[in-house]
């Protein structure tokens, strides 16, 4: 039998994290890693290997170059499912975890929708769970060093945000409650910002995606009004953040600051999208924000039931000249039966 070199299992031990705290962050089980790191298994499995790394913040061309040390070609689309279902075994317990930008970022989000539950979100626009994925694929993202690991970063994005929307859905069906807070500011500053004139003139596809990304979550609201709640409050928090499984006994609470400016400079790779943590302390914190929320959001109860809602996103669509846009992506979604978005 061939002997490949231990390189996993040097990363692994060079992370300083332990067995458990490893196969927690990657989904791949202890009595896998505990064989791994016995040097019981010395050919790992392709997802095996990109899934701890992944979960280790290694970038694609990173990992491409470990997968070579092991025989394996370069990461492909056929490896995605795997690296998915690996990653809805992920488990978020007794530490703090730091959750960085682009793919590490949505799939935490993506093992967060896998814990299911009652959902809280405290943002300055809707969940992004309601962006159209053709806006989500026009950020900003990294670059990779060679074209094939550039290619493949593409593509996994986009299933990573698709698996997100499909357990999203899941959860819908299930009946799972969905809470959120909007900060009136910060929402319109956005919308300014993304149709506002110059952002039309600009690009006016963009602009158009954003109509039917509001459109999105206004019809849940309208269609749903008691599993979708969405409230505009006049009070700013420091944090983004979203707690998953809020009723539940164990809740987890991811927060994130808010940069609001980017640079097509080297440094921006894997910038710190923020944290999540499940330690009481932490989380009754987060609890005790929500709690705020609520209350201001007494103080603009004409705008937070599902027609007063739809009044005031329609107002700001129109105040840009484009209601229109706005109209028909909502009629769009209104016109079919059950919980879509576009």
């Amino acid at each position: 039998m061939r002997s490949f070199p231990d390189t996993l299992v040097k990363i692994i031990k060079k992370s300083d994290l332990n067995i458990n705290q490893i196969s927690k962050i990657s989904g791949i089980s202890n009595t896998y890693l505990t064989k791994l790191l016995k040097h019981k298994i010395n050919h790992p499995g392709k997802d095996k290997i990109a899934s701890v790394l992944l979960a280790l913040n290694f970038q694609i061309t990173e990992i491409n170059g470990v997968l070579a040390d092991y025989d394996y070609q370069p990461l492909n689309h056929h490896d995605i499912p795997a690296i998915l279902k690996n990653n809805r075994n992920r488990r978020f317990e007794g530490r703090i975890v730091p959750h960085f930008d682009y793919i590490y970022f949505e799939l935490v989000m993506a093992a967060l929708e896998a814990l299911g539950g009652t959902k809280i979100i405290i943002k300055e626009r809707p969940s992004g769970i309601f962006i159209p994925m053709d806006l989500y694929m026009m950020k900003e993202f990294p670059i990779e060093s060679d074209d094939q690991a550039a290619k493949f970063f593409m593509t996994f994005t986009h299933d990573v945000v698709a698996e997100r929307k499909k357990l999203f859905l899941e959860n819908c069906r299930k009946g799972y409650r969905f809470e959120t807070y909007i900060c009136q500011g910060c929402l319109e500053e956005s919308l300014k910002n993304n149709i506002g004139t110059d952002a039309q003139k600009s690009d006016p596809r963009r602009a158009d995606l954003f109509a039917r990304y509001f459109a999105n979550a206004v019809s849940a609201f309208l269609k749903f009004p008691d599993q979708h709640l969405h409230r505009v409050v006049k009070r700013c928090t420091y944090f983004q953040f979203q707690i998953q499984d809020a009723q539940g006994n164990n809740p987890k609470v991811s927060f994130t600051s808010d940069r609001r400016h980017y640079f097509h400079n080297e440094w921006e790779q894997l910038s710190i999208e923020g944290f999540l943590s499940n330690a009481p302390g932490i989380t009754d914190l987060f609890f005790q924000e929500v709690e705020k929320c609520r209350i201001a959001a007494r103080h603009t109860d004409d705008i937070n039931t599902p027609q007063g809602f739809h009044d005031y996103i329609r107002s700001l669509f129109a105040f840009h000249g484009m209601g229109p846009a706005f109209d028909q992506a909502l009629s769009q979604l209104m016109d079919i039966s059950g919980f879509v978005f576009h």
